[in-house]
């Protein structure tokens, strides 16, 4: 079985994983693949034409999470026919959108278009209605190993290297722990931020956070 490992971003640009470098991986007889995952994500375009490209595979293929599998990179996940995850393995789904301030009528019809099918990949991965994987995909949704497996986006959990957490950055591990149930308002908003990079962007996607976060503050 060959072993092929996607460790950084996905994209077209140095040092990413694209779909062009994945398909020059692939045995040309067909035979088995472990692919090996720690990545933020990156383009969604990318990963698209790499789902395509694991899809299309004729031989058996398996995937291992190991420590994290964010955004577009949670997406190659649907292609395989079986993917384990790390005990300190996270996933992360969240809606696409675009770095600029100000979104034009035909980029948001974009967006919504990929939204759709970045839902219906994840729902047919998971047997999970749309209107669940939908709310999940707008909170922007980390799930830890177990609960992964309990969405149905990975199948089972594989013990993990104590390097694999090591690996994973800190300001991605303060957004995990942002983003768990009973988060803090200003925990969430912080993690937002951090995530969105920039305050105005934060509130664009996360609407109504920011005052729910002023109305906590206010409270102390």
């Amino acid at each position: 079985m060959k072993t092929i490992r996607i460790d950084g971003p996905i994209g077209q640009g140095p040092g990413e994983y694209s779909a062009r470098w994945l398909r020059s991986q692939l045995p040309a007889d067909g035979s088995p693949i472990e692919v090996k995952i720690h990545s933020e994500g990156g383009s969604v375009f990318e990963a698209f034409a790499m789902f395509d490209t694991i899809k299309g595979y004729s031989g058996r293929k398996t995937a291992t999470v190991e420590s994290m599998a964010f955004s577009a990179a949670s997406l190659l996940l649907c292609a395989f026919d079986d993917v384990a995850i790390t005990e300190n393995g996270y996933t992360m789904v969240h809606a696409p959108y675009f770095d600029n301030e100000e979104t034009p009528k035909s980029e948001r019809q974009l967006l919504a278009s990929l939204r759709e099918r970045m839902i219906g990949i994840y729902s047919e991965k998971t047997r999970k209605p749309i209107a669940t994987i939908s709310r999940m995909v707008d909170e922007e949704t980390f799930l830890d190993a177990e609960s992964s497996v309990s969405l149905g986006i990975v199948n089972r959990v594989a013990r993990a290297s104590s390097a694999v957490m090591a690996r994973m950055p800190a300001r991605i591990l303060a957004r995990i722990k942002a983003a768990k149930p009973g988060a803090s308002a200003t925990a969430r908003w912080n993690a937002a931020v951090s995530a969105c990079g920039s305050v105005s962007k934060a509130d664009k996607k996360h609407p109504g956070l920011r005052l729910e976060m002023l109305a906590e503050v206010n409270k102390r």
